[in-house]
């Protein structure tokens, strides 16, 4: 279904849930700089989950609180509330 906002109209709405952080310094967590990036992103917006496909970052599992999970384990934990 095609929505009946514009782009413009979209970019607004979208602007009201985003929020700007700086990402954390975080040690290598994992081989691939730009995944402790994330990582240190995800500590910044005090996330309670990162959701990838990144088989690295799935071997961490949980970090400082943040839990790093597949797709279908954050549907099945969104699905559980």
């Amino acid at each position: 279904m095609a929505s009946l906002l514009t782009v413009d109209q979209l970019v607004d709405h979208y602007v009201e849930l985003v929020q700007v952080v700086r990402p954390t310094p975080t040690p290598r967590i994992v081989s691939d700089p730009d995944d402790n990036v994330v990582v240190g992103t995800a500590l910044a917006a005090k996330a309670g989950l990162l959701v990838t496909r990144d088989r690295p970052l799935l071997s961490v599992s949980e970090y400082q609180g943040v839990k790093i999970v597949s797709v279908s384990e954050a549907l099945a934990l969104i699905a559980a509330r």
